[in-house]
């Protein structure tokens, strides 16, 4: 499925591309040390993008968002691939702030969510915990009742922002199921500890130990709002992973077409065109397949939950082929930093491993769909 932008779409990516390549460090330029206990609303980018409205783009408009569909997210999405913005676009603007909005209307999860569309918050979801498996029910983590409030024990970990977001999000097992609680960063009985990540972004590994919460910190059942809340951020992650690729490929043919050897430019010689021809396929049908999932979803059609996780096997096994070769295509200099293929390359590994692994999702797409073939899987 190829997909020409709407003239409204154009405009949005024209005035993307045009902050990221005038306001954002370069890939290859030098970004500063990550600082693992940041909190993302302090980023002056962060702000910027709340000003361009593009944090409260896919937020409902009863919330202050624009109302704006995965369509339009994933333009924004493909435009901050290509230049490796590290803000947690995907985590809370999307992911939370879908999360946020398909659970039941609680008083804090609303004013959480017209907080975070004006750029005042950037919540992130706690849910991954060491023993997990990619599967959104299997969470560790208790939640028990305690006079009027909750106590929550357990641990996450590798969670990105986790360290100094002052929103936490966090999933916890309770005796009617998985729950949602909104805990704050400084909550007591909350221990954090940050790491910088190889992909540029901060991640944090938390103990909960015998965390106590207000009764209304739990905001409803995980359910299928935490499903489908994970599978519109996948969608937007592959929109992320295009652009990546997208940037891995532009470098790659410029550096051909500039390196000389025996005399004549790389590019001349045709099986380094091969290689180029196949980054490229892989490249269009990882875009064709992400655009097919983010129309399916915002068109409500119940084949949603198979063609992301068609959207994001593909993905991840096109970002791994197409980082490969870009390395290999640059020589000794693919992973410097100058160059700043090695960045991309280590953003589409961590993409790959979000929230399911393209090994995870080609199970879940056979899961989803036993009598069907493979006809999405290009």
């Amino acid at each position: 499925m190829q997909r020409d932008l709407t003239e409204d779409q154009r405009l949005l990516d024209d005035a993307v591309a045009r902050y990221v390549s005038q306001e954002y460090p370069a890939v290859g330029q030098p970004r500063g040390a990550c600082d693992p206990t940041a909190d993302p609303v302090d980023s002056a980018h962060w702000q910027a993008f709340a000003g361009m409205g593009l944090i409260g783009l896919g937020l409902p408009e009863s919330a202050g968002g624009m109302g704006a569909g995965l369509t339009d997210v994933c333009v924004v999405m493909q435009r901050l691939g290509y230049a490796q913005v590290t803000e947690p676009y995907d985590i809370s603007a999307l992911l939370c702030g879908q999360l946020l909005a398909l659970l039941p209307a609680a008083d804090r999860a609303q004013a959480l969510l017209a907080a975070l569309a004006e750029g005042r918050a950037a919540p992130v979801l706690a849910h991954t915990e060491a023993h997990s498996d990619a599967s959104l029910d299997d969470v560790r983590t208790l939640a028990r009742r305690d006079g009027d409030g909750w106590v929550l024990d357990g641990a996450k970990c590798r969670i990105a922002h986790g360290a100094g977001a002052a929103h936490l999000l966090v999933t916890a097992r309770t005796d009617d199921g998985v729950a949602v609680f909104l805990v704050d960063g400084a909550a007591q009985g909350l221990a954090r500890r940050g790491q910088a990540g190889l992909d540029g972004r901060s991640y944090a590994d938390l103990r909960f130990s015998g965390c106590q919460v207000p009764a209304d910190a739990c905001l409803g059942l995980a359910g299928q709002a935490l499903a489908h809340a994970a599978d519109l951020a996948r969608i937007g992650l592959c929109a992320e992973a295009v652009g990546s690729m997208q940037a891995l490929l532009d470098s790659t043919r410029g550096y051909l077409e500039t390196r000389k050897q025996f005399g004549k430019p790389l590019i001349a010689f045709q099986a380094l065109q091969h290689r180029l021809v196949d980054m490229l396929l892989l490249l269009e049908q990882s875009r064709s397949l992400m655009w097919r999932a983010a129309s399916a979803a915002q068109a409500g059609d119940p084949s949603c939950a198979r063609l992301a996780s068609a959207a994001k096997y593909k993905c991840g096994q096109a970002g791994r082929h197409i980082g490969q070769q870009s390395i290999h295509l640059h020589g000794g200099m693919g992973m410097t930093q100058e160059l700043g293929v090695g960045r991309h390359v280590k953003r589409l590994m961590a993409i790959d491993y979000t929230l399911g692994d393209a090994h995870h999702h080609l199970n879940r797409y056979q899961r989803l769909a036993p009598a069907a073939t493979l006809q999405d899987l290009p």
